[in-house]
């Protein structure tokens, strides 16, 4: 008896339903020169027949006009009437009932209107389709045994219940936050379904191999963890102390990154500026090879080279030990002719002109030997002073006049460095400074 009044009052319920869903239907498209026809692909379209009505928010819109098998689903032809315009690709389709008498009609969603619009060539898949349950389905599934243990269900349930709605309803409060959590939860995994999808695909051929031999493998690796975990435990102390100095360790590599990255930060122009040379590494081994295949050839030829040197060397080195000996001697010489040399570069215009002169002066000669020529200044006085009586006749005195050098001929005080009175160094000559001057006045002439 309780069974009956349960499927008697599910019959109800499913009678009212029918019955609003009948009435929100009462107005009829009938096509007109503007309708479009749109495949849409179901699943199972066994409840539809030609004809049958397409409802917009419970409006008719347009109506079946066809059905066939395609594959694993049936394709409708659905003629729709301008004012189900516009269609968007993400539009649904679902077959519900229109009465108990099990008419149907299909129910139609225009889809997000920020989506591309539905290109009538294109039919709606099957994840955009769908059918309500109807209600002969419910009347099979609701036999004797599962309309008794659903009565025993309610029944405990009120059982349950009776008494303690307040705790309840706090408790259905206080899953709220829960239920929101859970609700946002299937819409991630629902957005990751494909990836689950393929996570599942790469699990199975694992649990595939776990399985194998009976369970065998699976019994060898919970072995394999089991030993894992007794080793861990025993290491315990020693995991608990590295553990401990684990934070040190991370602080000194985070400090140590730092660090690499400054240098990272630095190196990076030197090895931008180094990029056109590691572009041209290519060209530039190849002139390295070119250039060590030209080598080669010298290399080869180079050893009676390296030995002639190496006699050289040898050679030279006494000669390198006299002058290593004679080298504060030739330092000291060096030194005090410097003057000399300073002096020689500073004149070395009149120093030309008094070999020039000294040579015209020289060239001279007859049949005997070359003469010297002379250029001298006389006056009257020192004419007659040699004649007889000459000397009685006073001369009138003359002013002294210095004997003019030669024409472009430098004056030999010009020509030698001042001498110091106090430096009794001796020059590379082996003379003295007085010496020379005077070496010099004998040879030139001067006064």
């Amino acid at each position: 008896m309780r069974f009956t009044r349960i499927r008697v009052l599910a019959t109800a319920v499913c009678v009212v339903l029918s019955t609003t869903a009948a009435a929100a239907g009462y107005t009829m498209s009938q096509g007109g020169s503007g309708a479009t026809t749109v495949v849409a692909e179901f699943a199972s379209a066994a409840p539809l027949v030609d004809g049958n009505e397409v409802k917009l928010d419970g409006v008719v819109v347009g109506k079946v006009i066809g059905m066939r098998t395609h594959g694993d689903h049936a394709d409708v032809m659905l003629q729709l009437d301008p004012a189900a315009q516009p269609l968007h690709r993400d539009a649904r389709f679902t077959i519900r009932p229109v009465s108990l008498l099990g008419e149907r009609y299909v129910d139609m969603e225009r889809g997000s209107p920020d989506a591309p619009l539905l290109d009538p060539g294109e039919p709606v898949p099957v994840s955009q389709t769908g059918s309500n349950v109807g209600l002969d389905q419910i009347l099979n599934v609701l036999d004797r045994p599962t309309g008794e243990g659903l009565a025993f269900l309610i029944t405990t349930l009120g059982e349950g219940l009776r008494g303690n709605g307040e705790n309840a309803d706090a408790a259905i409060r206080a899953l709220a936050p829960a239920l929101r959590d859970t609700q946002r939860f299937t819409g991630v995994l629902k957005d990751q379904n494909a990836l689950l999808n393929s996570l599942v695909d790469r699990v199975q051929p694992v649990t595939t191999a776990l399985a194998a031999d009976d369970g065998g493998a699976l019994d060898r690796l919970v072995g394999a963890a089991d030993r894992l975990l007794a080793a861990t435990s025993a290491q315990q102390r020693s995991l608990d102390a590295t553990l401990t100095k684990l934070p040190g360790a991370l602080h000194a590599a985070r400090t140590t990154l730092a660090r690499l990255a400054g240098t990272a930060r630095q190196t990076t122009p030197t090895l931008r500026a180094m990029r056109p040379v590691t572009e041209q590494l290519s060209t530039i081994s190849g002139e390295l090879m070119r250039f060590s295949d030209a080598l080669d050839p010298a290399l080869a030829t180079s050893k009676p080279v390296l030995r002639r040197a190496e006699r050289l060397l040898d050679a030279a080195a006494p000669v390198s030990a006299d002058l290593r000996a004679a080298g504060p001697g030739l330092r000291k010489s060096l030194h005090a002719a410097r003057p000399i040399v300073d002096e020689l570069a500073a004149n070395r215009a009149r120093v030309f002109d008094f070999i020039r002169y000294w040579a015209l002066a020289t060239n001279g000669h007859d049949g005997l030997s070359h003469y010297l020529r002379v250029n001298a200044i006389v006056n009257p006085a020192t004419l007659t002073g040699t004649l007889p009586g000459g000397a009685e006749q006073p001369a009138a005195p003359q002013p002294s006049v210095p004997t003019p050098p030669l024409p472009g001929l430098p004056e030999v005080s010009q020509l030698l460095p001042k001498p110091d009175p106090d430096d009794v160094t001796r020059d590379p000559t082996g003379l003295t400074r007085d010496q020379e001057s005077g070496l010099v006045n004998f040879l030139v002439g001067g006064a």
